[in-house]
């Protein structure tokens, strides 16, 4: 580590420390009052306090999300611009039983840590607050949103921390999306006039056989989980009305196409053999596969090791995330954070408690800290630059 670097990095990790009592006095306000994705006015209003107070340029209704928002500090010289994700949504009955409260934090305290320096080593630093990453709700995916209104564009890098029971720096996550389908039949009165009716509960029964016989095909890393929402009202009637949703999970967005392709050849072959009428509905944003960058996993490996922090250097796993989306955009990192035990379980009850925790806390801190250094080495070497960009272009 040379003297220059150090003598940065001092300042950047003391101004963390210093406004941590800030940061956990933040997130637990945001922990204690829970919104979903799209209603997170509370939580942006917290963060964007943070920020405004400690001198960054606020912008609100970005890429027309009423919760979302940017916050920007320039230095007096050209350098990289430096994206740090942050997301505020809860689980809707569960609250924040995902860290989310933690990690939002996390991307402000790396701000503010890098903004005591940011005028001396030139650069932009940007918070890019992005609602609704919980896939719960209508419209979900604010990340894939704000790509597709230009806000990553000239985004050089960019770094979320997600909170877990384990520290795992390159989690490689798989492409999703959710899928509604309708069926369309015909009531009838199930005894005296059957052969009157078109049983919409049928299609959907149907088209779950037909993608059980599929099963033996899906490459693997594939789920396709179906559920029926609705499916008649009386035993008595036929029912003309069948509603479903699937989570539908894929290696990469080119194996998703296919499988989605392969879901709707089930959903059009029940429709026909029962005569029901059919719509598919795709309400969320596809969740992109996490393109690792491992030039970068690599300096904040370096960073936890500075730190003092056990971690895990790569796992696969089937979650998806919206930070997918941005990875095949620019150069991404978006490591898990140990927040509590090894056995905790993401949307649960024990998770929602370990992340308003002194372990919680500390991961937020650990964090804010490893992305910190991340950026200012970015900033500061060049050939670290062209290793991350050489990387990124290459796949």
């Amino acid at each position: 580590m040379d003297e220059r670097y150090k003598e940065y990095l001092d300042r950047v990790l003391d101004e963390i420390d210093n406004n941590k009592e800030s940061f956990i006095s933040t997130s637990t306000y945001i922990w204690e009052n829970p919104e979903i994705g799209h209603k997170e006015f509370k939580a942006m209003e917290a963060l964007v306090e943070l920020l405004r107070n400690n001198g960054f340029q606020i912008e609100t209704r970005v890429a027309g999300l009423d919760t979302a928002f940017l916050a920007t500090v320039k230095g007096k010289k050209p350098g990289p611009t430096i994206a740090l994700m942050a997301e505020y949504d809860a689980l809707e009955g569960l609250g924040h039983a995902c860290g989310h409260n933690l990690f939002s934090v996390s991307a402000v305290a790396t701000a503010i840590g890098l903004k005591k320096v940011i005028q001396e080593i030139g650069g932009t630093i940007k918070v890019i607050g992005t609602p609704a990453e919980e896939g719960t709700v209508k419209n979900a995916g604010g990340k894939a949103i704000m790509a597709e209104k230009g806000i990553f564009d000239d985004v050089d890098i960019a770094m979320i921390c997600h909170a877990e029971g384990r520290t795992i720096i390159e989690r490689r996550l798989v492409a999703a999306t959710v899928m509604e389908v309708s069926f369309t039949g015909k009531a009838a009165h199930a005894g005296g006039s059957p052969e009157k009716g078109i049983n919409a509960l049928t299609a959907g029964v149907l088209t779950i056989n037909n993608i059980n016989a599929l099963r033996q095909h899906f490459l693997q890393g594939t789920i396709v989980n179906p559920v029926i929402i609705e499916g008649g009202i009386g035993h008595n009637t036929i029912p003309h009305k069948c509603e479903m949703k699937m989570s539908i999970r894929a290696t990469n967005r080119e194996i998703l196409k296919d499988v989605l392709e392969m879901v709707e050849r089930c959903i059009s072959a029940s429709a026909y053999v029962t005569g029901c009428k059919y719509s598919i509905n795709m309400p969320n944003k596809v969740y992109e596969d996490l393109r690792p960058n491992h030039s970068l996993a690599l300096v904040f490996k370096e960073a936890l090791e500075y730190l003092g922090i056990d971690y895990i250097q790569a796992e696969d796993a089937n979650y998806s995330w919206d930070a997918g989306n941005i990875s095949h955009l620019c150069p991404t990192i978006a490591p898990y954070i140990k927040i509590g035990s090894p056995e905790l379980v993401g949307h649960t009850e024990e998770f929602k408690k370990a992340s308003c925790s002194k372990e919680g806390f500390n991961g937020m801190i650990v964090g804010a800290k490893a992305m910190a250094m991340t950026a200012l080495k970015y900033i500061l070497d060049k050939d670290f630059r062209d290793r991350v960009s050489k990387e990124f272009l290459a796949k």
